[in-house]
């Protein structure tokens, strides 16, 4: 009798247990299904984690990172042709932005209606993107190319440059790094007349040590009506950075490229690319992002509502 009920006892434990554990089971899996998924909207604000790529053939021939919010990427070298790529700002933090706002359209198309914790790859075209290139911030310079070897300048731009100015007097060329001697001074017009004299042969200019030189293949004090001629071949392999400021020294429109820049709602920073094509040479102060296809790779790391 007592094994009987021992035996009966046993199985109502078992049951209930059994029971019970189905039960619980059957709640976690109905709160598991019914836990919300968030999903990014317009108006939400939604952190990402990204990588931006675009097609650099100025500089690359190829794709390369210009922008990332993570704080390193694998297999992936500081790219020295990244013009708005800014190395001083702390990365590995997510990017937090309100979805339909101060982003592109690109973004806002494409994260709306992703998932927390999902991925994308997409490409953003320059009408959904930074928009397509200003042709006034392009610029073309033939790779020969003549200076007068007299200069005249004025009085005041002078003695701001060198002080104040006496027959004779030698001093250095603000781009090109050359001498230049002072030949005549008149007071009445304010103005000063120099002679450059860069040696033939040597090669002269700012960016050497980068890769631009500039040689001086001859020189003519007697032609083009007594102003002179230097002949000048420029040797650019490959892209490098410059900038509109020193440039200006080189031709004068460059003064405007900040203008111009602002103007077109561009970073009024100056900074441009220098690339060789042929027998030209292109510099082009338009922000990197403005006319081709960008690729991200975006990770969506929260959605608040």
């Amino acid at each position: 009798m007592k094994r009987w009920l021992t035996v009966l006892l046993m199985v109502i434990i078992i049951t209930v247990g059994s029971a019970g554990g189905i039960l619980g089971v059957r709640e976690f899996y109905f709160r598991e299904d019914t836990e919300e998924i968030k999903v990014a909207e317009e108006g939400d604000t939604v952190e990402i984690h990204y990588v931006g790529r675009l097609w650099d053939e100025r500089a690359y021939d190829g794709y390369r990172i210009f922008d990332t919010s993570y704080e390193d990427i694998p297999d992936v070298g500081e790219p020295s042709f990244t013009l708005t790529y800014d190395h001083e700002r702390e990365r590995g933090e997510p990017f937090q932005f309100t979805l339909g706002e101060d982003v592109i359209d690109g973004w806002n198309e494409n994260i709306e209606g992703m998932e927390e914790g999902e991925s994308q790859t997409f490409v953003v075209p320059p009408e959904k993107g930074y928009g397509e290139k200003n042709e006034d911030l392009i610029f073309e310079n033939s790779k020969t190319e003549t200076f007068p070897v007299f200069q005249r300048m004025d009085l005041e731009e002078f003695e701001m440059r060198h002080g104040m100015p006496q027959h004779g007097k030698v001093v250095e060329d603000h781009f090109w790094g050359w001498e230049k001697t002072v030949v005549s001074i008149d007071i009445h017009a304010e103005r000063v007349t120099l002679r450059n004299d860069p040696d033939v042969g040597e090669s002269y200019g700012p960016y050497i040590d980068e890769g631009w030189e500039a040689e001086v293949v001859s020189v003519n004090t007697s032609a083009a009506g007594g102003d002179g001629e230097i002949s000048v071949e420029h040797d650019v392999s490959e892209s490098l950075k410059v900038d509109a400021g020193l440039l200006a020294n080189y031709r004068g429109e460059f003064g405007e490229v900040q203008n111009l820049q602002e103007e077109a709602d561009q970073s009024p920073e100056g900074e441009g690319i220098l690339i060789p094509d042929g027998d030209k040479m292109i510099f082009d102060f338009n922000e990197e992002v403005r006319g081709v296809d960008l690729v991200f790779e975006v990770e969506v790391i929260g959605v608040d509502k």
